[in-house]
């Protein structure tokens, strides 16, 4: 053990201590750990929270994150350990984690170590994904309003919490508010504030504002907000303050605005129900959050990470999903997004046996979506019967690409479901002259 580090532990693939050593054993014996799971160790910690179980899930090390947890032992400890994977021939076999600590008596239990989800919550292996996580590493820095769009489900608020603990108001408040939750007649009173008296009923409160002055103020579904209120909206992120109901003074806030909706702005525009001023006010900075039928490689990823979660939720002992369930995963289109993918993880957890989620553990919806949808080979595809072996190949390569174009809403997800990359679809669109309508 290096001379300035305290600890070293290394885990299994599946998160088992294998080895465990303390300088001077501080903190507990080696014998004590070894065979445990690392969450059992540290009960306090979920799969997202430790840096071991993000290891071996993502592949990629982890350097100097800090971290207050607490030990099975009640004993606080305060770490900064730096966790890297143990692969061999490709593969994830384990995770080593070393960390210089030190440990003192927690008086009560703490609740989670973070309020809000971070990066590291991002679960994915796909590109879109990744070039989507380091633009949020980016745009975290700076304060200009941020519109994120995607569809219900895809993650939103994830994404805005993490802009927020990215940024230097991390250790500030973060406020979130679902526009569409609030009636059009309590809507300013939530925002803004008011008075006592301004009516009926009507209490000396902060408004959002306020409440987030110094960090993050998180406005989901902003596309569901009366024009009115939006014109006053508008109005105060110009002027940077804002006037309680009933009030007189004008309180000036630092907050940053994230915005999110789960249309196609234009659209919104086209419809008249989102004003174009506004738009362009909240929508400085635009992350889109691609659905997971454009990102189909993160189905069985997440499937996964679901699995793991709700094993230790629920003290389960489920290690996979059978490969026709798979098949199905693969291929739905899963329009309530990763939400929907979840449910269905929680749902089969309720009927699941002998260790493995299979079609009967799946609902309804998946199983005939998938019966009805997923497994038809088209068929407008012909196999061709003249001319030389390439030509015939070449003709039946055409018919399959051009079919997939047609049941399929953008390049990605054909590229998707052919199995190959966008350029590598585009280059034969432009051989074979197809074009994706």
């Amino acid at each position: 053990m290096h001379e300035n580090t305290d600890a070293v532990l290394i885990c299994d693939r599946k998160g088992y201590i294998e080895y465990a050593k303390w300088k001077n054993d501080a903190f507990f014996y080696p014998k004590e750990v070894v065979g445990k799971h690392i969450l059992d160790v540290y009960p306090q910690m979920d799969s997202r929270e430790s840096t071991i179980m993000q290891v071996l899930r993502t592949g990629h090390p982890s350097f100097e994150v800090e971290q207050k947890i607490l030990t099975w032992k009640n004993e606080l400890v305060h770490c900064l350990s730096t966790t890297l994977p143990i692969e061999v021939n490709g593969v994830i076999i384990g995770a080593l984690c070393a960390s210089v600590h030190y440990s003192e008596k927690a008086k009560a239990l703490p609740g989670r170590r973070g309020k809000y989800y971070c990066l590291e919550d991002i679960i994915t292996e796909d590109s879109q994904m990744e070039e989507l996580k380091e633009r949020i590493r980016h745009v975290a820095r700076n304060n200009s309003t941020v519109l994120i769009m995607g569809e219900t489900g895809t993650g939103k608020e994830l994404v805005a919490q993490s802009l927020h603990t990215c940024s230097d108001r991390a250790d500030k408040p973060f406020i979130s508010q679902n526009c569409a939750a609030i009636p059009a007649n309590l809507l300013e009173g939530i925002f803004f504030g008011t008075e006592k008296g301004s009516y009926t009923g009507a209490e000396t409160r902060k408004g959002l504002f306020e409440l987030a002055d110094g960090g993050t103020l998180f406005l989901d579904e902003i596309n569901s907000m009366e024009l009115s209120m939006q014109a006053k909206l508008l109005k105060v992120l110009e002027e940077k303050k804002a006037r309680r109901l009933g009030g007189y003074r004008e309180i000036p806030f630092n907050v940053r605005i994230i915005c999110a909706m789960n249309e196609d702005p234009a659209e919104v525009m086209r419809a008249g129900r989102l004003r174009e001023d506004l738009y362009y006010r909240i929508g400085v900075v635009k992350l889109r959050i691609p659905p997971l039928r454009e990102r189909r490689g993160d189905i069985m990823v997440l499937a996964e990470h679901f699995i793991e979660k709700y094993n230790q939720e629920m003290g389960m002992h489920i290690h996979g999903i059978s490969e026709l369930t798979k098949n199905a995963f693969l291929n739905y289109e899963w329009r309530g997004n990763i939400r929907e993918l979840k449910n269905t993880i929680e749902s089969a957890f309720n009927t699941a046996q002998n260790g493995i989620i299979t079609m009967k553990d799946i609902p309804e919806l998946v199983q005939v979506s998938t019966e009805n949808d997923m497994f038809k080979t088209p068929n407008t595809i012909s196999v061709p019967t003249a001319g030389s072996l390439k030509e015939m190949m070449d003709e039946y390569e055409k018919q399959i690409i051009s079919e997939t174009l047609k049941r399929s809403k953008t390049m990605a997800e054909a590229a998707e479901k052919l199995k190959i990359s966008r350029q590598n679809l585009r280059y034969k669109m432009k051989c074979y002259q197809l074009e994706h309508s």
